[in-house]
């Protein structure tokens, strides 16, 4: 049930990422502004929100997780809200960069309360549902956007996502709960289950620590060049087959939900397979991901380059989301399993910030390559190939994931012990 809960906070509140994109034409045309500015809005979005959530992910490992989820969502949907009203560029700038301090609070909050809650086998197949949320959300919003927008206008839309969510959050008053932290972990979570509370608590100078982990790194450097795309082509992609596809906004809007479509399967499915290939051995999911990702290029390249029946470049764009989504559970997955309890708060918020920046500066980056290059498409292979770099870095993992997993079960079972016995001498 609070898993349940928790997958409609998070589509509802990602919703707010994609509601402006339709409508980007209408938006452009009213405030009489270029793509590289209505980029810089979306970038400010993401940017700022993973500015902040550092602050919330440290937070998250050391206060009541269930009430700063609710903060953080009131905190992104009202100005999501006031978006609605805005009368300049600037206003509109100004709300939205509030909107994504919610949305990057939440992040650490969850990945974190997950933790938690299941065991690391288990975890892969949550984090699928909880990483689903996001691409849901994205194709919720673009579906109320584009169907909205064109004939109420480009406002409405962010009134309709926003509204539920800000009920739903006061409803969460009553049906989350806390979970427990430590309680799946190895040796130390049969002690926490019994009535103990985990000892670990959260000091700045574990940062330093958090960066020396192998695995950590290198997904963090990975998230950076991997979301560069990620944020410009789902961004302007329904700009793209309308601009240079002659497709109405409709249309394109419909060809973008089937592309969502393949991204949540995606998703779904790699979480489910990574946590069996994880089971398996563990150095199984690197190569997966690597691999998984170097295809997302090539049928990506071959999406944007189609120009025939419609029924085909819906297939086409299927196969390309659901082949470069595979990799995305599976990251948080890994993350989680190499990092202690009282860390996992603040490893998803560093991760957030380096993924926003990616994922921020591709919206800007897309803006700016089709000023540059004289076209939105152009714009959207080159940002493609940043996935190479991600496969690269994945493929490296394989020598240090398993090692990374080893020492976090070694640290848990070594604190148990240590536990155990101040327990028993007190």
């Amino acid at each position: 049930m609070a898993v349940l809960f928790i997958l409609v906070l998070m589509v509802l509140l990602n919703a707010d990422q994609m509601v402006m994109s339709p409508n980007i034409g209408a938006i452009e045309q009213e405030f009489s502004i270029s793509d590289a500015q209505i980029g810089l809005v979306a970038s400010s979005f993401t940017v700022i929100g993973a500015l902040v959530s550092l602050v919330w992910g440290y937070l998250a490992d050391k206060y009541n997780r269930k009430n700063l989820l609710i903060y953080s969502i009131l905190v992104g949907e009202i100005p999501c809200l006031m978006s609605a009203f805005s009368k300049s560029y600037g206003e509109l700038f100004f709300w939205r960069a509030l909107t994504g301090i919610g949305v990057g609070a939440s992040f650490p909050i969850v990945y974190s309360m997950i933790g938690d809650m299941f065991d690391e086998v288990r975890r892969g197949r949550v984090v699928a549902l909880i990483s689903s949320s996001i691409s849901i959300g994205s194709v919720f919003g673009m579906i109320v956007g584009g169907f909205l927008g064109p004939k109420y206008g480009w406002r409405i839309p962010f009134i309709v996502v926003s509204v539920p969510n800000i009920a739903l959050a006061i409803l969460s008053i009553f049906v989350l709960k806390e979970p427990r932290r430590g309680a799946f972990e190895k040796g130390i979570g049969e002690l926490v289950q019994s009535g103990y509370v985990y000892p670990k608590i959260p000091k700045p100078s574990d940062y330093v620590k958090l960066i020396k982990v192998k695995t950590n790194l290198l997904l963090f450097l990975q998230g950076i060049a991997g979301t560069i795309p990620w944020g410009a082509i789902p961004y302007f992609l329904v700009e793209f087959f309308r601009r240079e596809r002659s497709l109405s906004v409709e249309t394109a809007t419909l060809v973008f939900l089937v592309f969502g479509l393949g991204n949540i399967a995606g998703i779904i499915l790699g979480g489910m397979w990574g946590s069996s290939l994880y089971a398996r051995s563990k150095s199984l999911l690197p190569i997966f991901c690597g691999t998984t990702t170097a295809l997302g290029v090539l049928f990506t390249i071959v999406t944007l380059n189609y120009l025939g029946s419609l029924v085909t470049l819906m297939l086409l764009g299927f196969i390309a989301s659901f082949t470069a989504s595979l990799t995305g559970p599976n990251v948080k997955f890994m993350l989680l399993n190499v990092n202690e309890p009282q860390d996992r708060g603040r490893i998803f918020s560093i991760f957030n910030l380096t993924d926003s920046l990616g994922t921020g500066f591709g919206k800007f980056a897309g803006g700016m390559m089709s000023v540059a290059l004289g076209s939105l498409g152009a714009a959207l292979k080159v940002s493609a190939y940043f996935w190479l770099i991600c496969a690269v870095l994945l493929f490296v993992l394989v020598f240090y994931f398993s090692k990374d997993v080893e020492k976090l079960q070694k640290s848990m079972m070594e604190l148990a012990k240590t536990s155990y016995t101040s327990k028993t001498s007190g």
